[in-house]
């Protein structure tokens, strides 16, 4: 195959639109398992708390009698206008350089040519990546917190689901689970289970991150509850997580996954005259949550403005409607650049139906 043909194919939007559509989704990132996707039509959406998941019962009656007709439950909540999720990068100068001496017969060696398809089609996976870990970040902020509040610039988003105080306790003084000996994580557990139970809810699942995991493989009272109670001033020794998961099992509990999933923000100021960038977390890193079985509601997401204009069909775009092009934005001095863009926001109708407990 020509290698200035293979250059300019793998370099065209198309190409660059089918790469973002292959990248993979990292698998410890949960917003489609929590809100699968969902296409919207419209960009003002209601943010909905349904009233219950518990059915209605029908009524008994004799033949020939009347049906009596349930009333039509509503919903509560706010409406929200689906952000705008952007993230972009500048092709270098140099790398427009070499494109540019190609065209004109600069005779660029096929490992050149490899080396600039792979750095420009890193700026397609840059723009994904970035897109699908703010989408991360949005709904782990939602299901932790009840609650997504953003500020950068001039834009601010501040999203309530509703989180009442009974779901989400905080725990103080010796009842800390990072107080390992008199703490008692399993009747906490137990209690906010049961506060569910008593709604028709039944919590299946659990996570929290793997510092406070490590907690509860030491805590007396989950060592005590598997080891039994010694003697004397023995101590039972500490769990593995498979003892720790068969106690929570005799218990009727649900097993704790740890999650620990990262990005990095990327800040105005410099430092040290170089780029400087902050860690974030997706979710708080004092929180153990509680989560029923199945879906808790919707991404969803829109086709975007810039899809529209260029008509590119949806087929070549990336998970939930992101878009990424190439553009030349201006000739002196030159830039091209690279953009990805993104529709898309949660809807959370069952945030009743969560408890997330600040332990530590």
């Amino acid at each position: 195959m020509n290698e200035m043909l293979m250059l300019e194919e793998a370099l065209s939007g198309e190409e660059l639109l089918t790469y973002a559509s292959n990248i993979s989704v990292p698998n410890d990132y949960w917003q489609s398992i929590l809100f699968p996707p969902q296409q919207t039509d419209e960009l003002t959406v209601d943010v909905i708390k349904a009233s219950s998941r518990l059915p209605v019962m029908a009524q008994i009656a004799e033949l020939g009698t009347e049906t009596r007709y349930g009333s039509r439950e509503g919903v509560s909540g706010t409406q929200v206008e689906i952000p705008k999720l952007q993230r972009g990068r500048w092709m270098d100068e140099k790398l427009i350089r070499l494109l540019l001496m190609a065209n004109q017969g600069g005779g660029l060696r096929t490992q050149e040519i490899k080396r600039i398809v792979r750095e420009q089609l890193d700026d397609g996976k840059y723009a994904v990546d970035a897109i699908r870990s703010r989408r991360e970040w949005i709904a782990m902020q939602a299901v932790s917190l009840g609650a997504i509040s953003y500020a950068e610039g001039d834009v601010r988003i501040s999203v309530d689901y509703g989180f009442v105080n009974d779901q989400k306790p905080v725990l103080t003084g010796t009842d800390r689970w990072s107080d390992t000996e008199n703490s008692r994580p399993i009747e906490d557990m137990q209690r906010w289970y049961q506060y569910q139970a008593d709604r028709g809810v039944r919590l299946t699942r659990a996570f929290t991150t793997q510092k406070i995991a490590a907690l509860l493989l030491q805590n007396k009272s989950f060592r005590v509850a598997f080891h039994g109670d010694p003697s004397g001033s023995a101590n039972p020794p500490q769990l593995t997580m498979a003892q720790l998961d068969s106690v929570l099992d005799s218990l009727g509990l649900p097993r704790i996954a740890t999650y620990d999933t990262q990005a990095r923000t990327e800040n105005d100021a410099l430092t040290g005259n170089r780029l400087a960038t902050t860690t974030v977390r997706m979710a708080p890193q004092d929180r153990f949550v509680m989560l029923p079985d199945g879906p808790l509601g919707n991404y969803l997401w829109a086709e975007t403005t810039e899809s529209m204009v260029d008509g590119i069909d949806a087929e070549v775009t990336g998970d939930m409607g992101i878009y990424v092009f190439r553009d030349l934005v201006s000739k002196h001095p030159l830039r091209l650049r690279t953009v990805g863009v993104n529709l898309a926001f949660p809807v959370f109708p069952y945030a009743d139906s969560v408890m997330s407990a600040t332990v530590v």
